[in-house]
């Protein structure tokens, strides 16, 4: 995201950040993945062949609204 934008809630002033996920001692980036999800035995879910992109979350500074992004790189 270039700019933040005002929240769409109360107006208020919107900072970047990202939602963490915490997976068996490693901090990593939320990620969309494109489609429903398929259960997969041995991984939890199929990934093969799925677009991912990381999700960017603008939090606002006043009422804390959340609002988030998976824009291509």
């Amino acid at each position: 995201m270039t700019s933040s934008p005002n929240c769409p809630k109360c107006s208020g002033q919107m900072e970047e950040g990202y939602v963490l996920d915490q997976s068996q001692g490693k901090n990593l980036q939320s990620t969309w993945v494109e489609g429903p999800p398929a259960s997969s035995f041995w991984t939890g879910l199929k990934m093969r062949g799925r677009e991912r992109l990381p999700i960017t979350t603008l939090r606002c500074e006043r009422c804390g609204y959340l609002e988030s992004y998976a824009e291509p790189a």
